[in-house]
């Protein structure tokens, strides 16, 4: 029989850490925050060590130092997190230390490379018109608030816009940061953009029910299989979503020439209504595009919910789930991964994993009571 044993190779600024009490990895398409959160000892021996070409750290013989563990480390400081079993590892989190909280154990609050649009961009001014993908660019310093391209961004951040959409009338206050810009997007397309670091460091904007809906992966990042009752220890909260009373989505905007434009999803049979009027999206088309979208949010009907298995196999946000399940084979199926929390520690390791949307869902299923 195979045995597993766990490890995990940490770095905090220039501290390497063999062991830790506790880990916990957040990551969502709903968020722009990776967060992390290390638990270890609040003293610590501190001894030197040799950096190898592999990215490990050999200690060097000889007595350690006893130190205060707080003391060595700072906000702002870089953090990787790479977890896994018998020494194969995959990194589960990069970015930041964003606060210490001193107690027994020692808390370690970090975040992902969100801190940097917090941090390192400040802009304002009015902007005529503009697209997602220049907007989103303007949030993390690769242009400046006039939309021209900065000779060097103020972040590591890149982005990839699937969905460009255009926009207008926008203003931004004296000191509008990265992170407000975004917030902005998701208020003007109704948060039917999803926004969410696909990598460390690499932003990611697009429609997601809707190219799920025409069997689409827009993504392409991996795939990780579950065999319920196998290889996942729970699945009591993957359930079916009730849509009784379906909604069809009117958007309404202006124009740049100055008319009035108005369209609908395609749910033309629903009887409840949602209406909202744009101000900064003008275009027939692209209102369009929300519109569905968003219909396919409200209305999905299908299974979603957390099932939870082990750090194997890998799973991260914009993964493709396939789900097998023997006794409950309506279940079965490829669903797009939205959030993972992982957590690691002396109790084991898990990994849960929310589920969002079959691929090819069929928009017009309505649950029957």
């Amino acid at each position: 029989m195979a045995s597993f044993r766990l490890c995990s190779d940490i770095t905090i600024g220039s501290l390497h850490f063999s062991g830790v009490r506790e880990v916990r990895v957040a990551r969502s398409m709903h968020s722009y925050m990776d967060t992390a959160n290390i638990r270890v000892p609040r003293m610590a021996r501190l001894k030197k060590g040799a950096l190898q070409a592999d990215g490990s750290v050999k200690p060097k013989p000889g007595a350690g130092v006893d130190v205060a563990t707080a003391s060595l480390i700072k906000d702002g400081d870089k953090v990787t997190i790479k977890l896994g079993y018998n020494g194969q590892m995959q990194t589960e989190f990069e970015g930041f230390v964003k606060r210490r909280n001193i107690g027994m154990p020692l808390d370690i609050e970090c975040e992902g490379y969100a801190r940097q649009l917090r941090t390192q961009v400040s802009v304002a001014g009015f902007i005529k018109e503009t697209t997602t993908k220049k907007f989103l660019e303007i949030a993390c310093g690769i242009r400046d608030a006039k939309g021209a391209l900065l000779a060097k961004p103020t972040t590591d951040v890149t982005v990839i816009c699937d969905a460009d959409m255009p926009m207008s009338n926008i203003r931004m206050l004296e000191g509008t940061n990265g992170l407000q810009i975004i917030d902005e997007i998701k208020r003007i397309s109704q948060n039917t953009l999803s926004i969410f670091f696909i990598e460390p460091k690499v932003m990611w904007c697009g429609f997601t029910y809707t190219a799920y809906r025409q069997k689409v992966d827009p993504f392409n990042t991996g795939e990780a299989k579950y065999r319920l009752g196998y290889n996942c220890i729970k699945d009591n909260g993957l359930k079916e979503r009730v849509v009784t009373d379906p909604v069809q989505v009117i958007f309404s905007g202006t124009s740049v020439a100055g008319h009035k434009v108005m369209t609908a999803s395609e749910a033309k049979s629903a009887k409840s209504k949602a209406k909202t009027v744009f101000n900064n999206v003008g275009d027939l088309n692209w209102l369009h595009k929300l519109a569905n979208e968003k219909q396919y949010k409200l209305n999905y009907a299908g299974y979603e919910g957390t099932i939870t298995g082990f750090l194997q196999p890998y799973c991260a946000p914009s993964y493709k789930a396939v789900i097998v399940d023997k006794e409950f084979e309506e279940r079965n199926g490829t669903y797009l991964v939205e959030s993972t929390t992982v957590t690691f520690g002396l109790n084991g390791a898990r990994r849960a994993v929310e589920l969002g949307p079959l691929i090819g869902f069929d928009p017009n299923k309505i649950t029957q009571l």
